[in-house]
């Protein structure tokens, strides 16, 4: 049985959707939300799915607790969730129907911690507009030579994940609570939190490849990576110094080497040894 955990913020013509597509699994126990201080009426929303829903929707909203930004209230609905394995939704996204069905066929005897699959990518309407196939969709080339196919099924994802966030989004991710708390949780950054988690889950745990459409992603607007590429580029850099502070070994790791002298955001970067 799965916890799933929603951070909200400025998403209320998406949290009803975003909630069903969860709810309609057995597999699902609760869901848990939090609205992170938002303008529109997504507060109120969320309160209204919890009523529906008792004992499944659960609301952690706390009157004037502000803005606190989506690593502060994943690792609140983590810390709050009731079951080990946890997936992560984003509230403008929405889960693919069977989704946790086949999550638990996969990782049912496997000494996996965290998965992750494929994405479907829609429109504002939620029209499917494109796919994200992990490796084999990059955001750019891997380095020549890297055998990123084999890489995979030796799951070798941190050097993978060194070089890009194939991965995509936290609405990719499940892992268990165990995991996150052996982490220590999303870190502080705006952009790249869930490329950080999943670059430390894939340095400390077992992971496992999905081959198959787990989430949707929507591509609208107000997408919180439309941002600016230098500010972007800033934010990798700086988890990346972290990383290698708090992981003396990473750059020796076979592999590495390559997979950051390929990482577009770390172009021209000489302090990682690499």
């Amino acid at each position: 049985m799965f916890s799933v955990v929603i951070p909200v913020f400025n998403h209320e013509a998406y949290i009803v959707e975003a909630v069903h597509s969860a709810l309609r699994s057995a597999q699902v126990s609760e869901v848990l939300l939090v609205d992170d201080g938002s303008e529109d009426t997504s507060a109120r929303l969320i309160s209204r799915l919890a009523a529906q829903h008792p004992g499944r929707v659960r609301d952690l909203t706390r009157i004037a607790d502000g803005n606190r930004g989506a690593h502060y209230r994943l690792n609140q609905l983590v810390d709050e969730a009731r079951k080990d394995w946890i997936a992560v939704l984003n509230s403008d996204d929405a889960f693919v129907s069977g989704r946790f069905e086949l999550l638990d066929r996969w990782l049912h005897g496997s000494d996996a911690s965290f998965a992750f699959g494929h994405l479907v990518i829609t429109d504002e309407h939620g029209t499917p507009v494109g796919t994200k196939r992990g490796i084999a969709q990059p955001e750019y080339p891997f380095p020549r030579g890297f055998r990123e196919a084999e890489r995979a099924r030796r799951r070798e994802f941190a050097e993978l994940l060194a070089n890009q966030n194939f991965i995509a989004t936290t609405s990719n991710l499940v892992f268990k609570k165990s995991l996150a708390q052996k982490i220590g949780g999303f870190s502080d950054f705006r952009y790249v939190h869930d490329w950080d988690f999943a670059l430390r889950a894939a340095l400390q745990a077992g992971g496992l490849y999905i081959p198959h459409f787990l989430s949707l992603y929507r591509d609208h607007g107000g997408n919180t990576i439309k941002a600016s590429q230098e500010v972007v580029r800033r934010e990798v850099q700086e988890m990346f110094r972290n990383l290698v502070r708090d992981f003396p070994g990473l750059v020796k790791r076979a592999g590495v080497p390559n997979a950051l002298a390929g990482n577009i955001y770390l172009a021209g970067e000489k302090w990682l040894g690499a």
